[in-house]
């Protein structure tokens, strides 16, 4: 009986683990992206205070047709 018990305890803590990640997770930044040519930092950069982002960081990817220019918006 003592097994069961200990067994529900660690079932019960990963529970809460793994609750406590999806809450936590949910308050990362969030990236905004959208297809610019050609993405620089000056383009880039120019993207986003047109958006109206604040306290942002931009950053480039490589896509299929045209690269993305992406803001990280903190506290989004």
């Amino acid at each position: 009986m003592a097994l069961v018990k200990k067994g529900t305890g660690v079932v019960l803590l990963a529970a809460l683990v793994v609750a406590m990640a999806m809450v936590f997770s949910s308050c990362h930044a969030a990236d905004y992206c959208h297809a610019i040519f050609p993405c620089s930092d000056e383009t880039c950069s120019n993207y986003c205070q047109k958006n109206d982002y604040k306290n942002f960081q931009t950053y480039c990817t490589p896509r299929q047709y045209y690269p993305s220019c992406c803001c990280r918006v903190p506290d989004a």
